[in-house]
């Protein structure tokens, strides 16, 4: 039974926390700019960006880190950010401008249902305890699904299924893995084959088969189930033969071809092929030098991948045998790369301190 909770928060309070004057001072225009900027958006491809952290004409987002985006599958010009400290914020003209939404503490989940997108799942913290929250529509409130049952954990990633968007699996920041294959109704815990301590921080379904799915083991590794979470094994060692590193960052599954997967580390990025082997992706040099914190895939063409490192954004076009480099003059790291599915030219992404 979903469990409604009244998310009360002083949406005023928490916007002076963010950068531009409060209520009462003089008018001062918020400063925009690449170095305060927390989302920052591409219409061109890459080529160029620009920071996109309005409120008003007094505020902006600058001052919040970006844990999870979702981009609304039929209406792209809904984008909604999930935060560190500030909780959720929505833009409905395409990053033009944010407005705060009431809903708990730290986002790090955050998907919209496929089949109907004025559902929406996101996963936070109310009152000290993990919890999973549903919104049955835009402008409703947020009602409990899920809650962790005691403080000092977080659920740290939420995937949706988009054959079966009853389906979600979550993880903790524990390495504990639930699924529901009923809208969030019920739970049911997920048993790996070895213990795991290491937060699950991404999930991803095969784009061709959603009961094969990977799960991502900050700085450790990665695992996977070929059935639905009936059995979860880790496949770490596989991803890196000559045991390079095991330290995984980022997860992404290819949008467009079945059974492809990237996985960012501390040393570059290994490409899951459709075989089920993995390779080594031919980056530049200098770039693996930083962890690959965020990796993206054009869905209309798998050909055009994108990924960040440090402070700066990569971009192939060919699957990886050229990259074209662009600079961040950004006091934060880029957390997340986003493709419009609708019009792949515009892509955003989110930053946050590290």
């Amino acid at each position: 039974m979903i469990k409604k909770i009244l998310l009360v928060i002083p949406i005023i309070a928490m916007t002076t926390l963010l950068s531009g004057c409060s209520f009462g001072e003089s008018f001062t225009p918020a400063k925009i700019t690449m170095e305060n900027a927390t989302v920052i958006k591409t219409e061109d491809g890459g080529a160029s960006w620009n920071p996109k952290i309005r409120i008003d004409d007094k505020k902006t987002i600058s001052g919040v880190d970006v844990l999870s985006m979702a981009i609304h599958p039929n209406n792209p010009n809904i984008i909604y950010i999930g935060t560190m400290s500030n909780g959720l914020f929505v833009s409905k003209d395409a990053g033009e401008s944010w407005t705060a939404v009431a809903y708990p503490g730290k986002a790090y989940g955050l998907v919209f249902d496929p089949a109907n997108p004025d559902v929406m799942y996101g996963s936070g913290v109310f009152n000290g305890r993990a919890k999973i929250f549903k919104r049955l529509a835009e402008g409703q409130e947020w009602k409990e699904v899920y809650t962790e049952p005691a403080d000092g954990t977080v659920i740290s990633s939420l995937a949706i299924s988009k054959v079966n968007s009853n389906i979600l699996y979550a993880g903790t920041n524990a390495g504990i893995i639930i699924k529901t294959t009923d809208g969030g109704q019920t739970w049911v815990n997920l048993k790996i084959n070895q213990d795991i301590n290491s937060p699950i921080t991404s999930i991803v379904f095969d784009q061709a088969n959603d009961q094969h799915v990977f799960f991502a083991l900050f700085q450790e590794g990665v695992l996977e189930t070929k059935n639905a979470g009936a059995t979860i094994e880790n496949i770490t060692d596989q991803i890196d033969t000559k045991g390079n590193t095991t330290s995984v960052y980022s997860l992404v599954a290819d949008p467009y071809l079945g059974g492809v997967a990237y996985a960012g580390t501390e040393a570059g990025i290994f490409r899951r092929n459709a075989d089920g082997s993995w390779s080594s992706m031919n980056l530049i040099e200098s770039s693996k030098a930083f962890a690959i914190r965020s990796i993206a895939v054009n869905p209309k063409n798998s050909k055009e991948i994108m990924y960040s490192s440090a402070k700066a954004i990569y971009k192939s076009t060919d699957g990886g045998a050229k990259w074209a480099t662009f600079q961040l003059d950004t006091a934060k790291e880029i957390s997340i790369l986003k493709y419009d599915v609708t019009d792949p030219a515009k892509i955003y992404a989110g930053l946050r301190s590290f």
